[in-house]
């Protein structure tokens, strides 16, 4: 039994001309030519843009048993344009299809972030369920050392286990969500340095331009400072020199 995909491929002008050759001699068989004909039409504009591959793949088996090569050959046409390496050469595949959105590797803080996060989950778990359990027993002895009736130290040390075990779940939110908007603000500010170090990157005179500028703030502070000094020591006041 044939395999069907849903696959489709584009329609560039050499696929077409060998197709609509097919159907201007009327050649096919019955129903492989009327599938033909619903994407092929005599001139390219007019026709889908797209074709599936099933009918492509359905036209090369045809191409290739004997009625095939017979007529292709009766009707002055080349079988070796009819083998689907010919008919796909040039094509897309799917080209309507709507592509996954681009999820962009990680960086290697992000990635040591991410390892971080899963040792630190692995380890508030563990430690909530010690938590639990040891809340839980120390419970039950104490409800023992006071002679509480067994119903009653089974209440209490269930229901300390269970207030345990929520805060320790509203604990683990909160570290979830404060990891998701450090790792959110760690990618922007890296996303940032990125765009910066590209745009300074696309000129040789702008990767010079950030040095002059802090030589001439760097002047205009010892202007200042100077300046200040000598405000501060008075007019009459002399340099003391080293």
């Amino acid at each position: 039994m044939q395999m069907t995909t849903t696959t489709t491929v584009s329609v560039p002008s050499h696929l077409h001309s060998s197709l609509a050759a097919l159907l201007e001699r009327d050649i096919l068989s019955e129903p492989l030519s009327s599938s033909l004909q619903t994407y092929i039409k005599p001139s390219l504009d007019a026709s889908a843009t797209e074709i599936p591959y099933d009918t492509l793949r359905q036209i090369s088996q045809w191409a290739l048993s004997e009625l095939g090569k017979t007529s292709l050959k009766k009707n002055n046409l080349d079988l070796a344009d009819y083998s689907m390496i010919a008919m796909l050469s040039g094509t897309l595949s799917s080209p309507s299809a709507k592509l996954a959105p681009y999820k962009r590797p990680l960086t290697a803080e992000e990635a040591a972030m991410v390892r971080s996060k899963e040792r630190k989950a692995i380890s508030a778990v563990l430690n909530g369920f010690l938590s639990t359990v040891a809340v839980g027993v120390a419970m039950w002895w104490l409800g023992g050392s006071i002679s509480m009736r067994t119903d009653y130290k089974a209440f209490l040390s269930v229901l300390s286990a269970i207030v345990v075990a929520a805060t320790e779940a509203i604990l683990y939110w909160i570290w979830q969500w404060r990891y998701k908007k450090a790792l959110n603000s760690q990618s922007k500010r890296v996303m940032a340095q990125r765009k910066k170090i590209d745009i300074v990157g696309q000129d040789g005179i702008q990767d010079e331009a950030p040095q002059e500028a802090v030589g001439v703030i760097t002047t205009a502070l010892e202007s200042g400072t100077e300046s200040g000094a000598r405000k501060r020591r008075g007019p009459g006041a002399t340099e003391t020199s080293a």
